[in-house]
């Protein structure tokens, strides 16, 4: 035996197996004490000679390491090894989770000094999806320096494949979604984003699970694809449309997360009355839904509807001198002015501004008795929705039955009660020209109207604009003046036995109407630094 030729000899049941590995490790022979007959392509010219390993054991060999997740293996069976180790090793990563197979088929006659063949074979990938993927493509064999070798092209992984591209499996999810009004898909943490109606939502909309599909597709150098090679489209389901907005959303919860005590905002879109906002604390959210639901006294943001039935009755203008006594009695009910301050003789829209309780309380006493419950109505107040995904009340303006309760009901204390949606709503009425906007929350699911929605007359409308700007500029909101073009009306409802108060701000700015309550803050002060907050942050 020379230094060219090792032998193994096995015994094993008394035959003898040998093989024979030539320089470069080719298999010569393998068998029972004789050599086999040589494969096309191979030769074999004596015992003294190591022959060649065939065109379909080098083809095999690569299949068999590519099966085998071996990069390196199979690319030292082509005549390109550093080319197809980084292209295999590639595609192995992009088909993860796959499993390949091939079959090669019968080798053709090659002449003794034959250079190349071709070698048919049929791939199957079983993909991550169960799915199988099945072609053909041909294992192009060329022989250089005596020895057969698998010519290295990217069409040997698929014979669509251009140069330098490799494979990649790509999942297609079937999903739908569930987006905010600019497109955005909605966190799922219900916990950090519109917790007050993210349960009701994914209950309205139910399940956004479509049935997924899948792409093989050719990706170049920077694993963008660039040919489809093989597809299941996915069974895409229903997407759902939130009216929100992510950063009307986010700047109501950071204001009322600075609150200590409970607090809530909510804020619509004027024109159509989609619901940009609804945010509430935690000391709010442990107590229900405050800025939904839960009724609370609306104080002296209602004399927006008593001013309002007030022109409507021809009774005043907003120019009109009304009486600002500090404290009047009116009927068998007294009511003073906070800290008892007194105008005079002014016109409507400064008593409006400053907030007088004396002037509206007269007012209303001089109305009829159902006159602040229709007008209310006006405002959307006291009007019912069934809105998907939420669960609102708008507030309750029963009729008067006297006198003194007209004059509590009035300055927006007695038996009147609403809710931040109802008082936005309200506010975008009067912005909207007094035509009274449907609220809605989930863009795909119209909200249906239960009530008649009369909305205010567009006189009423347009004395009450400049009454609230006038708020702002000179009122009981000039902390507001820094925040552009904003309106509204402040409110501080006593509540219990007098000695609590909640602090309102109702108002609009542009085509976004919202409404502030701090349950039990004290006075309107601390809804206007609310509203300050939140519009700054705009």
């Amino acid at each position: 035996m020379d230094e060219r030729t090792r032998r193994r000899v096995l015994i094993a049941g008394g035959l003898t197996a040998a093989v024979v590995i030539g320089i470069g490790g080719a298999v010569v022979w393998a068998g029972t004490g004789s050599a086999p007959h040589p494969e096309p392509g191979s030769q074999a010219t004596g015992a003294s000679t190591p022959a060649m390993a065939s065109p379909s054991t080098v083809a095999q060999a690569f299949a068999t390491a590519f099966t085998d997740g071996n990069a390196a293996k199979a690319a030292a069976a082509t005549d390109a090894e550093p080319v197809a180790a980084a292209a295999v090793t590639k595609s192995l990563a992009g088909m993860s989770g796959a499993k390949y197979r091939v079959q090669l088929g019968a080798v053709p006659p090659v002449a003794g000094d034959a250079t190349t063949t071709s070698i048919p074979a049929d791939v199957t990938w079983s993909l991550p999806s169960g799915d199988p993927w099945k072609y053909r493509t041909t294992f192009e064999m060329k022989r250089d320096d005596r020895q057969w070798r698998v010519h290295w092209t990217s069409a040997l992984l698929h014979p669509k494949l251009g140069d330098g591209q490799t494979l990649a499996y790509l999942p297609q999810s079937g999903d739908g979604a569930l987006l905010d009004r600019a497109g955005t898909p909605v966190p799922t943490d219900t916990g950090a984003y519109a917790a007050a109606v993210m349960p009701g939502v994914r209950t309205a909309v139910g399940s956004l699970n479509g049935s997924p599909g899948w792409k093989v597709v050719g990706v170049d150098a920077a694993d963008a694809p660039v040919t489809t090679l093989e597809e299941m489209a996915a069974v895409v389901t229903k997407s759902a449309t939130l009216t929100l907005d992510k950063a009307v959303q986010d700047a109501a919860q950071a204001a009322v997360d600075g609150v200590p005590q409970e607090a809530a905002i909510v804020a619509l879109d004027t024109k159509s009355g989609e619901i940009l906002a609804v945010a509430q604390n935690a000391p709010a959210s442990a107590t229900g839904p405050v800025a939904l639901g839960y009724l609370h006294e609306p104080g002296s943001t209602f004399k927006m509807v008593t001013a309002a039935a007030a022109v409507e009755s021809g009774a005043v203008g907003i120019d009109t001198p009304v009486e600002c006594p500090g404290e009047a009695t009116i009927g068998t009910r007294r009511i003073p002015n906070e800290g008892k301050f007194d105008l005079g003789t002014v016109p409507l829209r400064k008593a409006f501004a400053q907030s007088c309780n004396t002037t509206f309380g007269k007012l209303s006493a001089d109305l009829p008795a159902g006159a602040l419950t229709s007008t209310a109505l006006q405002f959307g107040i006291g009007a019912d929705f069934t809105i998907a995904g939420i669960t609102t009340n708008t507030g309750k303006v029963p009729p008067a039955q006297d006198v003194a309760e007209r004059v509590e009901d009035g300055i927006g204390q007695g038996k009147v009660q609403t809710t931040p949606f109802g008082m936005a709503l309200a506010a975008a009425t009067v912005a909207n020209g007094g035509a009274t906007p449907v609220p809605q929350l989930i863009r795909e699911i119209p909200t249906v109207k239960n009530t008649d929605l009369p909305g205010l007359p567009a006189a009423a409308a347009q004395a009450l604009r400049p009454m609230m700007r006038e708020v702002v500029t000179s009122g009981t909101a000039t902390g507001l003046a820094p925040f552009g073009q904003v309106s509204g009306k402040t409110g501080t409802a006593q509540f219990g036995d007098g000695t609590g108060a909640h602090g309102w701000f109702v108002g609009y700015r542009g085509t976004m109407a919202f409404a502030v309550l701090v349950v039990n803050g004290g006075s309107s002060k601390a809804a206007v630094a609310v509203s300050g907050t939140f519009l700054g942050a705009l």
